[in-house]
């Protein structure tokens, strides 16, 4: 388990100083994660969910 935990550890690593250096990609990256949000927030506000109930 620690290996694997290693190798996440250094792919993360390497991603981050990828986008800390390459500001097109993290702007690319950014504008994704930014319209994925603002898909998910409509969506959940047109879903048929049940209201929510307090309990007392």
């Amino acid at each position: 388990m620690s290996k694997r935990r290693g190798i996440l550890m250094t792919a993360i690593g390497a991603g981050v100083t990828y986008l800390m250096r390459n500001k097109q990609a993290r702007d690319k990256l950014f504008s994704t994660v930014s319209g994925m949000m603002k898909n998910s927030n409509s969506s959940n506000v047109t879903s048929k969910t049940r209201p929510r109930v307090e309990a007392k």
